[in-house]
């Protein structure tokens, strides 16, 4: 919010008009006497830089004399000498880090030796928590640096801090060498967020009834996901209850699980309900206990695949990463070696180009293997996991006990080793294989053995085969996404075929009544063209030991777009293992009606599968202005074999603040439909219960006391209810998070001191986002002094706390935010007793309800009143 300059004042984080970052009477006294010509244009404030490296400025002197005052008064402007000045006290504060925001915290600020203004006291846990390596500035152990308030600039050399009062930013400059992880995106660990004891509870309900001739059907579905987050414990459990005519209700227990992170290993541990992981071994479904490798516990620069660029620079360099013609990073290096290790993941790769320019202009460029498979890690980089328990399987009666761990090492920029073991009830398995990363593409391969115990069966020993590829092809742009190819012996089966064949046994079934697979391919290659549009062929064919035929698809696509839309045509073939085959066939175009945000899109399709042809036809968009609303309606045809039938329908769903309700009907052919459905979570957290849209594992409460109303900008539809909660669905683990909050439609009485907060949750965790808000009524106070005189201009002004409200403008008029019904201010313009003054003031009773913006009181200021004492305290509002 844009606000006049009188609202501002040391240790208000409100946004500020001037564009200099600097001090509202500051930018005042600038423009009156630039424009009279007082301030030489060789006089400006300028910024320099000391020899310990903290910033000052440039004196410049003001002339008082211009400024409309009593004669008999002196305008004391000499504070404003040097730019900014701030005053010791809490200031809540952005802090960035080589112009990357990494902290919002209340920082206090001490007074300089010149007694003029005040700098930033960081603590030495503080620097280190946002990356400062002192040892490495051979400073850890220096006794004059002390814990509480480090001189960062005097003790790192390069380093300054700069305090934008405007911005209420911190800002710090580091040289990367003095930074114990200068990884981009890093976010330390101790900034981590276990959240607050929380509980959450949601619910997916939905009802579909459909009638023809003779027939009436209705069936109705409850969804459910709960949790409780107690410390860094987070209890989860999803079931669902399904009720449908004729067959009664059913209840369905899908998962129970306890959950918990292993910061050290950036792992998880999980106890209960889950998954393995599928890096290794195919993934099956567990109830035991597992600690597994997390990749979102690294920064985004070091998930995935990337390789390390290696080089050396002759001097201080720039070194510039190009993959597909594109710049992908840049950066400065020093002379010597350097590696640059936090390339962030770019899908299947594409060699990357490096070129380096020396400080005379001077290049040299030289080119780095990169593709990728899924097994592949960045060099040093680890991934594991180890599970025991037992198999979960509703088709088995005998669920057997496992264990299972797997390990994957990058162990340079071309080769990834990975391997694994199984041991069960009657099976075991072991997995050994490579990654290659090679100037021909990314190849990976690997071998499982086995060995299955079957009641009644000799012991049946197999191995099966895996073999991966990827490419990308630079001159073509040609993307040979997938290649993969198995083949396995006759003897050999996976974990959960060896479950199923163990307890098709023990029922006394023949175990070749499921099928064994004998091999599998499949092939995805995509073609990008330099002037538009795609095209991609993908194909898979598998066999089996004990079944004649093959499972063969092969399908293909081109999709562009035109002046009006985009349009995609799809062509594909089936052919079963008993020689069936099938073929489809389909175009489709979409196109916008109209060039505004909510204009409706048209879409349209023709096919042909087999001998049935299909038509649709579809309207669809977003109303509101969150797009809270969405509707569509169709119109379909289909006909083939004598077999004609049409129908159509329409469907719509809004996105409440408190949950997400959708609504659908549809009739054609002798039948209809009509269904109606309502999602979203409830919320028990330390403020209260809070109703919400439906909410992930990871998520926010917002809490702005009196600003209900108010919007959640990340969350569409979401504002702040009348408790002053509101809750931010989703949060990404372990990043930084910024939820912005428009403050428009909240009450006047009510003032954001921030409008954005930032939070680092982990997994699971349910945070709390505090917004600092001023209370009470606004008004533009006109109090002269009682003989009439003017108050001098740019005096301070104190409410009877000592907290700062606002600084006296013209012709004896303040702006002050956060007013009682009544009370007193005090307006100081010099130490003694005659340069203070006191302002009574009352909010008459029909001011009071009144909707405007702010009030207009009349007033004096008399004499006598001694201001309260303001200090560290009494800055922050």
């Amino acid at each position: 919010m844009k606000q006049s300059f009188i609202h501002q004042l040391p240790g208000h984080a409100r946004e500020m008009p001037d564009s200099f970052g600097l001090h509202p009477i500051v930018a005042v006294l600038m423009s009156v006497f630039a424009a009279t010509g007082v301030v030489q244009p060789t006089v400006a404030i300028a910024a320099e830089t000391s020899a310990a490296g903290a910033i000052t400025t440039a004196a410049v002197e003001f002339d008082p004399t211009f400024l409309r005052t009593d004669s008999a008064q002196t305008l004391d402007v000499s504070r404003f000498a040097r730019g900014n000045p701030i005053s010791p006290g809490m200031y809540s504060v952005d802090i960035y880090v080589n112009d990357m925001r990494v902290s919002h915290q209340d920082v206090r600020f001490v007074a300089t030796g010149d007694g003029v203004t005040a700098r930033a006291c960081l603590s030495r846990r503080l620097l280190e928590t946002l990356g400062v390596d002192f040892a490495k500035a051979n400073a850890a152990d220096s006794a004059a640096m002390g814990e509480d308030c480090v001189d960062l600039p005097s003790i790192v050399p390069g380093a300054m801090v700069d305090f934008d009062f405007s911005e209420q930013k911190v800002t710090l400059s580091v040289p990367q060498m003095y930074l114990s992880n200068s990884v981009r995106g890093y976010v330390p660990p101790e900034m981590w967020q276990d959240g607050v004891t929380a509980g959450f509870v949601s619910y997916n309900a939905n009802t579909y009834r459909s009638s023809g001739s003779g027939f009436n059907s209705t069936q109705s579905y409850l969804g459910l996901n709960a949790g409780v987050n107690l410390g860094g414990w987070r209890l989860r459990h999803q079931s669902s209850v399904v009720q449908s005519s004729g067959q009664g209700t059913r209840f369905d227990n899908y998962a129970t699980y306890l959950q918990h992170d292993v910061t050290a290993l950036k792992s998880q541990v999980t106890l209960g309900d889950g998954f393995t992981t599928g890096d290794v071994f195919d993934s099956v479904q567990f109830r035991g206990a597992q600690i597994a490798s997390d990749d979102r516990m690294l920064p985004d620069s070091l998930r995935g695949y990337a390789p390390i660029v290696r080089g050396t620079a002759d001097s201080n360099a720039r070194v510039t990463i190009r993959q597909n013609n594109q710049v992908i990073y840049e950066t400065s290096v020093s002379p010597g070696p350097f590696e640059i290790k936090d390339l962030y993941a770019t899908g299947y790769g594409g060699n990357l180009d490096v070129t380096v320019t020396e400080a005379g202009g001077r290049t040299k460029t030289f080119v780095v293997p990169f593709a990728s498979v899924a097994q592949s890690l960045r060099p040093g980089a680890t991934r594991f996991s180890v599970t025991a328990g037992q198999l979960r399987n509703l088709n088995l009666a005998s669920k057997p006990n496992f264990t299972q761990f797997t390990l994957q090492r990058g162990l340079t920029n071309l080769l990834t080793a990975y391997g694994g073991g199984i041991a069960g009830n009657g099976y075991v398995a072991a997995n050994i294989g490579a990654a290659v990363n090679t100037d021909f593409g990314a190849f990976s391969a690997d071998v499982t053995g086995a060995k299955t115990q079957i009641s009644g069966q000799n012991t049946l020993r197999g191995t099966s085969w895996r073999l991966g590829y990827n490419k990308f092809i630079d001159p073509t742009n040609t993307n040979i996404a997938v290649a993969a190819y198995r083949y396995s012996t006759a003897d050999y089966m996976s974990l959960t075929d060896a479950a199923s064949a163990r307890d098709f046994a023990m029922q006394g079934n023949d175990i070749n009544s499921f099928y064994r697979q004998k091999n599998r391919f499949q092939l995805t290659v995509n073609q990008n063209f330099r002037r538009g549009g795609s095209v991609f062929v993908s194909a898979s064919a598998q066999q089996y030991w004990n079944r004649g035929g093959s499972d063969t698809f092969y399908q293909a696509g081109y999709s562009n777009g035109f002046e009006y839309g985009t349009y995609s045509v799809t062509a594909g073939r089936t052919r079963n293992w008993d020689g069936s085959m099938s073929n489809q066939f389909m175009i489709s175009t979409s196109i916008p009606l109209g060039r505004t945000p909510h204009s409706p899109l048209l879409s349209t399709s023709l096919g042909r599968s087999g001998s049935e042809t299909l038509m649709q036809t579809n309207l669809s968009g977003t109303l509101g202005d969150d797009n809270q609303y969405s509707y569509n309606a169709y119109g379909m045809y289909s006909g083939g074999d004598g077999n004609r039938s049409s129908s159509a329908g329409v469907s719509g769903t809004y996105r409440a603040p408190y949950a997400q309700l959708s609504a659908s009907a549809s009739s054609g052919s002798g039948s209809s439909q009509t269904s109606a459905g309502v999602s979203g979570s409830i919320v028990v957290h330390p403020g209260g219960v809070t109703l919400s849209q439906t909410v992930g594992d990871t998520f926010g409460i917002v809490e702005a006391p009196g600003a209900e109303g108010a919007r959640v900008l990340s969350a569409s539809g979401t504002k702040v209810n009348s408790q002053g909660y509101a809750v931010v669905p989703f949060l990404t683990p372990y990043g930084m998070n910024t939820v912005d909050i428009d403050p428009k439609g909240t009450s006047n009485d009510i003032e954001f001191q921030s409008t954005s907060e930032r939070a680092v949750p982990r997994l699971g965790s349910v945070v709390m986002l505090k917004y600092k808000m001023v209370s009470g009524r606004a008004a533009l106070i006109r109090a002269p002094q009682a003989d009439g005189r003017a108050l001098p201009f740019g005096a301070d002004v104190v409410d009877d706390k000592g907290l700062a409200v606002g600084v006296v403008a013209q012709d004896s008029q303040i702006f002050a935010r956060g007013l009682e019904r009544k009370g007193s201010l005090f307006v100081k313009w010099g130490p003694d007793a005659a340069e203070q003054c006191k302002i009574d003031y009352e909010v008459p009773e029909q001011a009071a309800t009144s909707r405007a913006a702010y009030l207009s009181l009349e007033g004096h200021c008399m004499g006598g009143g001694e201001s309260p004492r303001t200090g560290a305290e009494g800055i922050e509002r």
